[in-house]
């Protein structure tokens, strides 16, 4: 026991060893909230106060599940406890259930809702996508077809389709499902809130589930709140630890409000809070708190780490000039010896991190695209595997994930983006067609040995949370997006959205700067009212081109190097005309570069250049080198 709470603050032992029935612990970022919730099931359970058969712990992840398992286990905790989403917990009950009853015969699981709507739209995936966004959204707030438009309506719901075919559409979806009997993920837990009202089921599984825990409450919708308390029953003893600074879900139906409804109704909790920050250097935590106070959140954090390097907040001329700036902060920033993967660059769109994505792969530096875990269509993200495995795999993911991407603001269609990712790795598996030509062009080229786990992460807002590291850059904190469009004159909205900025300044260990576009694409911006108060803008990097020879030209917007570069760059163009391959995928820039820095008089000279590799020059190299001692 002494040695549990001896890695426990005083408030976190508080939450640790609080009596036992409802307690709930608000958790700030980086206040081991985690490390709470583990220990507090290990105390009691060597208290003997839980037994671990009957301890239930809600995650909103598989991922973070199974992290949680294990962590209890090297806490001495063995495996009986049940650890999962409300989605598994729901189906768990169910099958235990169905097989008491001696169900010959039970419902099919259909785990990827856009097949099913495909099937009743015909065949149009992309606007099955979008329905399938807004029926995760109203499920989730436990609205059903009749009611839709009007509390769609209310809620500031604007599907591109129109409210009343969104309620045609999914009132259609409803009755198909019945009609093949099958249920969908939202299913379960409308099943098994049925099953639960039973005469005395509910108190029978109710007491095998008798110790609840609950991790990121602030992030609970009503439908899974349903379920928790009929499963709860006249059960007071429940754990919940969540965070309202950190509510970034209501776009897909979490109602934050449910924390606090918890935190001041019948059930009383004994209430802990964690304010004090072990990740962050205390620049960070003011700058977030800062972002709070903005909204009116008020949310106040101790940092207890040593001062650190202040906050940059920093302006770009454009879009493309902000990319560039955020390679050269990458570069500068990025400890030495350390692993590219110690530097994320967060953005709201997916759209403001293609743009990013883009200037690194013209800086040789290799990215990660990372998605929300836990969520997606289980094959696409075994065929992404098998591509991310593959050997010359690197700039393979960034092409397929780049053709993966939606276009929306947030992470509203991530099972949408799971089926587009299922058929662009399928058509670069497909060597018959346009773009697996393309692939086996590119493949047959290539000679490259990258460690594809080191590269800098490239993570929607939404995406980071949980998340931490060494250096976090923030990108597209201006008015073209941030707030997001349309949401910026309702209150609800514009908290929510400084929650998301909260939470994704408060991933950066280290490191902090926030980039800023004056102009992103033909729209003038202005600096997010939302980083009020904190410090002016400054440029702290030389975010010019490195040189690569003394005579340089500028040649529009780029800086071109010397006529050797350039004729470089022209038999690059073409080539990869041919192929049918982006350029850089030939030779990025960085190696071009290299390439016209050494002027390789022969194949092997060539091939020693870092880049380059035995079997491109093999397969090039002659035209190369007529290219390179070409007459200026």
């Amino acid at each position: 026991m002494a040695e549990l709470l001896g890695r426990l603050d005083a408030d976190q032992r508080a939450a640790v060893t609080a009596p036992v029935g409802p307690v709930a612990v608000l958790a700030g970022a980086g206040s081991g909230k985690t490390r709470v919730l583990t220990t507090r099931i290990a105390y009691r359970i060597a208290q003997g106060s839980a037994h671990p058969s009957h301890v239930v712990a809600f995650t909103f992840t598989r991922q973070a599940a199974t992290e949680l398992v294990k962590r209890l286990e090297r806490l001495g905790v063995d495996s009986a406890v049940v650890a999962g989403t409300f989605h598994g917990v729901a189906y768990r009950i169910l099958r235990r259930r169905w097989e008491d009853r001696g169900r010959s015969v039970v419902p099919t699981l259909v785990p990827n809702r856009i097949e099913l709507l495909t099937e009743v739209l015909q065949g149009d995936r992309r606007l099955a996508g979008v329905m399938a966004g807004e029926i995760d959204w109203a499920r989730a707030r436990l609205v059903d077809p009749g009611s839709y438009v009007g509390q769609g309506a209310a809620a500031g719901r604007r599907p591109s389709v129109g409210l009343e075919r969104v309620a045609e559409v999914f009132s259609a979806y409803e009755a198909y499902k019945r009609k093949r009997r099958v249920l969908d993920f939202d299913d379960l837990l409308t099943e098994c809130v049925g099953e639960l009202s039973r005469p005395g089921v509910g108190a029978a599984v109710g007491w095998w589930h008798r110790h609840l825990h609950v991790d990121e409450f602030q992030d609970i919708n009503p439908a899974q709140f349903q379920f928790l308390e009929a499963l709860r029953q006249a059960n007071t003893d429940v754990f919940i630890v969540g965070d309202p600074a950190q509510a970034i879900y209501g776009w897909n139906g979490a109602d934050p409000g449910l924390l606090e409804a918890v935190q001041h109704g019948p059930l009383r909790p004994t209430v802990v809070e964690l304010g004090t920050n072990y990740r962050s250097i205390p620049e960070v935590v003011e700058a977030g708190d800062r972002v709070l106070a903005n909204a009116k959140i008020a949310r106040v954090h101790r940092a207890v780490r040593p001062p650190g390097h202040r906050v940059h907040i920093m302006s770009a001329s454009d879009d493309i000039d902000e990319a560039r700036l955020i390679v050269e902060l990458a570069r500068s920033w990025r400890m030495p010896g350390s692993h590219w993967s110690s530097v994320a660059v967060l953005a709201r769109t997916h759209q403001v991190l293609r743009r990013i994505a883009d200037e690194f792969a013209r800086a040789g530096i290799p990215t990660r695209t990372v998605t929300r875990s836990g969520s997606g269509d289980p094959q696409a993200a075994a065929l992404v595997r098998q591509a991310r495995s593959a050997p010359d795999a690197q700039a393979l993911r960034a092409w397929a994930v780049d053709l993966a991407w939606p276009e929306d603001a947030d992470d509203s269609t991530e099972r949408e983006r799971s089926l587009r990712a299922l058929e662009a790795v399928r058509s670069f598996r497909d060597v018959g067609g346009g773009s697996g030509r393309a692939f086996a062009a590119w493949a047959s080229l290539h000679d490259i040995d990258d460690d594809p786990d080191d590269a800098v992460e490239l993570v929607t807002m939404h995406a980071a949370k949980g998340r931490e590291w060494p250096v976090v850059i923030v990108a597209g904190v201006d008015s073209s997006g941030f707030p997001v469009p349309g949401g910026a004159g309702r209150l609800a909205a514009r908290t929510e959205e400084a929650r998301l900025l909260y939470v994704s300044l408060t991933r950066a260990i280290d490191r902090l700067g926030v980039t800023w576009a004056k102009q992103r694409g033909t729209q003038r911006c202005d600096r997010s009212p939302l980083l009020e108060g904190l410090e002016h803008d400054r440029t702290s990097v030389d975010v010019s081109s490195p040189p690569v020879r003394p005579t340089r030209h500028r040649i529009g917007r780029r800086i071109e190097a010397d006529p050797v570069l350039a004729r470089l760059r022209t038999w690059r163009a073409s080539t990869a005309k041919v192929a049918g391959v982006p350029p850089a995928f030939l030779l990025d820039d960085a190696t071009l570069a290299r390439v016209a820095r050494a002027l390789p008089e022969d194949l092997d000279a060539l091939a020693a250049i870092e880049g380059v590799g035995t079997m491109l020059a093999r397969r090039f190299g002659p035209r190369l080198l007529e290219v390179i001692a070409a007459p200026t």
